[in-house]
This record gives C-alpha cells, structure tokens and sequence, in this order.
C-alpha cells in the first residue's frame, strides 16, 4: 500500500470521527524561511557553522506569565547587611530592561559553583553572538557600564574603561570580546537529577563534551531572563537569572539528521531575586520543526517528548495564559494529529510521549504552519505551555517513521 492510499485511508477515517480528534490547518503557503531550511541539514553541517547554528536556534519562541519585572534592582538577602550594602554601597544587580529577554549565541565557557555559598550554587555560561541584533545589545550594556564605571574590588579583576570593549571599531569587531554571563541558581532538591538527566550541575559531574546530552563543549544555546548589570562586582553585563533555556544537540560528527532538542524552565532558587523569578514557573515555548511531506514517499512524521526533571504542575495557573482552543494534553502515549491543507488531509504527525501525564498544567499545540508546495516542506512550532513549582525540563525529538 503506498503513501497516498494510506492518507485516503487516512482522511476517510478522519471523516468519520469528525471532531473526535484534533485536527490542526496549514494557516500559510508561502516561500520556506532559510532558517527553517537550515533544520534539513545533518547535524555535523550545523555543529560546524555557529551562524547557521545560531539561526536555528533563535527560531525557539519563548514567553513567561511574569516577563514584565516590577524592580529594577534586587540584591543579597543577608538581613540588614545586604540591604546597607545595597542602599549606600550600590552593591546589587541593576535591570538594564523591565522586560525579560531572550538571547542566542554560541558558548565560551561554562562553569559551576564547587559548593553552596549562603544559597547561592550558580550554573553559568558565557556566550558570545554571530547574530547583530544580539551583539549589539550587549554593546548597550558595556556602554552602560563604562558610564558606571565601577570597579571590582578584586584587584586582579579591575577594568580599564578606555580600552575594548567599552571603546570599539564597530567594523572591526572581535565578538569575543563581546561575552553574556547567564547565571542561574537551579532547586537544591533537584541538582543531582539535573546533573545525570539535563545539563551539569555537580562539581565533579563533568563537562559539556562528556554529558550524553551535548556532546559538544561549544555548544550553541538559548537563554531567557532578565538582563541586567552585576554591580556586586564591576556591574558587567548578564542574563542573571535565566528561566528558560534550551538548545539543539549537534556536534562535528554527528551524520544524523533527527533534531534533539532540550528544553528547560528554571525558577531562581537563591533568595538574591525574589522579584525577579516568581514561583510557579508559568510560561510557553515554541520549537521550530521542518518536515519534508511527498504523497510518493512512505515517510511520516514523529515527535517525540520525554519528561525529565519536574516538580508540581500548576492546572489552575496556566488558565492565566492565553491559550488556543485546539490544544494536546499529554495523558495519551501516542496519538495521531492530522494536518490540514483546506479540506484535505496534507500528512500527519504521530505523537509520542515517552511516559504519559494526568495534568492540564502542560500542554501542547501546533502554530504558524506553512506548507511550501514548490519544496514540499511543511514548517511550523510545537508549542508547550507549563506551570509548575521550581522547574520543567524536557526533551524532544523530531524523527521519521515509515509507512510500508
């Protein structure tokens, strides 16, 4: 039986349990996005070039319930030592926006607290950007902190303003001079599992090549959080606390071409800024996918979606974002979703969830699908919306299956 006796098939069935299952419209039939293109590509060809790289990964649309921050500064909490260090010292972190942001770039460094320090126990990366719209937002924040122009009270960590990056040839530039710290503190409860099951986290659990997740000590990621200065030290710039973060796994030898991506929602659980991660974690996330849909070829689309650290959902909490009425709820293991171009069935997607989850705290759904007639390729998000206490952690997987 060949693929388009299959999707007849297929549609007669549809036809027949009517609104039984949820259906989702191609809503465009334009031109494909290079940046979409780019998904088509093997993972080495995308792990060997940071801009393509970088490209695909600012395709991710992250929101959070509270993305609007009504603070500019938080500081230490260390009773009233931490608030005269803030209030005559100037020793705290400064929003350089009132909204939360989203930042893409390819990684420097990363590292780690060895030990917990108050509540403190950080995760960082520095990254640098190949994309401008980027690179010159962090120019904005080094600008803003030459006009501070604080100094670190370590001497071996004193800066000289007058040199790069505060001073630049803008057609001239070394984009590693141009580095985001993003910093987090993740749940003392959950640091172990964090650590074997999303991204390193003890002091011993070793580096990004090593974890069965990167494979990749440069690694191309996306951040989301609130992007400020840390004047506890030299007021440089960072994304300090990152919410969300997530990244597609590619290294240079890896021929393959599913798209792995790992997602993770995160609550700052030092006690430094209260005002600026409120428990639950509520928010959404779209992931970008590109499938190539041919009637003559018995291929069919997988997506599938593994759970891994998580704490409480919240159901009533997500009712405070704006959902789509068509949406998926993850308590089947498998389920079929029929993509509709007008009338006809176009193709469909089987989605799997590794284990299934009696919740309406998270959910799912597919947007801005557009099927590209003249390259046969059906682009478009897969959607997750969650509330829950502390964190969410997931990964996805987009394959193929076969009809034969």
């Amino acid at each position: 039986m060949n693929r388009k006796t299959i999707l007849l098939l297929f549609t007669t069935i549809l036809l027949q349990t009517s609104l039984a299952q949820t259906t989702y419209p191609v809503s465009s039939f334009e031109k494909t996005p290079d940046a979409f293109r780019y998904l088509l590509l093997q993972n080495n060809e995308i792990s060997l070039n940071d801009s393509i790289n970088e490209l695909i990964v600012d395709l991710a649309e992250p929101m959070l319930l509270d993305s609007m921050i009504e603070r500019k500064k938080q500081h230490h909490k260390l009773g009233p030592l931490g608030w005269f260090a803030h209030a005559f010292g100037g020793f705290n972190w400064r929003a350089l926006s009132m909204k939360k942001e989203k930042f893409v770039g390819t990684l420097l460094r990363n590292s780690r607290s060895g030990r917990e320090e108050y509540t403190e126990y950080d995760i960082n990366f520095d990254i640098n950007f190949n994309l401008k719209k980027y690179l010159w937002r962090v120019f904005d924040a080094y600008d803003r902190q030459k006009q501070i122009h604080r100094q670190d009270l370590r001497r071996s960590h004193r800066r000289n303003y007058d040199t790069i990056p505060f001073v630049r040839d803008t057609f001239n530039i070394d984009k590693r001079n141009y580095r985001l710290h993003c910093e987090l503190t993740p749940p003392r409860a959950y640091r172990a599992p964090l650590n074997y099951s999303f991204f390193p986290t003890l002091p011993h659990g070793g580096g990004l090549k090593e974890h069965p997740n990167f494979e990749n000590d440069k690694p191309t990621m996306g951040f989301y959080g609130t992007f400020c200065l840390d004047c506890n030290h030299s007021c440089h710039p960072e994304l300090h606390p990152y919410e969300w973060v997530w990244w597609l796994k590619n290294n240079d030898t890896d021929q393959t071409d599913d798209k792995v991506w790992y997602v993770g929602l995160f609550h700052e659980s030092s006690n430094r800024m209260k005002k600026w991660s409120i428990n639950p974690m509520t928010g959404t996330i779209a992931i970008p996918f590109a499938f190539t849909v041919d009637e003559e070829d018995p291929i069919y689309h997988v997506i599938e979606v593994e759970h891994l650290v998580f704490n409480n959902f919240l159901e009533e909490e997500l009712k405070k974002v704006n959902l789509p009425a068509a949406l998926i709820q993850p308590n089947e293991t498998h389920q079929e979703i029929p993509i509709m171009a007008g009338d006809s069935l176009l193709t469909r997607i089987e989605l799997r969830f590794m284990r299934s989850i009696s919740t309406r705290g998270l959910q799912y759904w597919f947007s801005k699908l557009n099927f590209d007639e003249e390259s046969k390729l059906l682009t478009g998000y897969f959607n997750i919306a969650v509330s829950a206490m502390d964190l969410y952690t997931t990964k996805i997987k987009f394959t193929k299956g076969y009809d034969y």
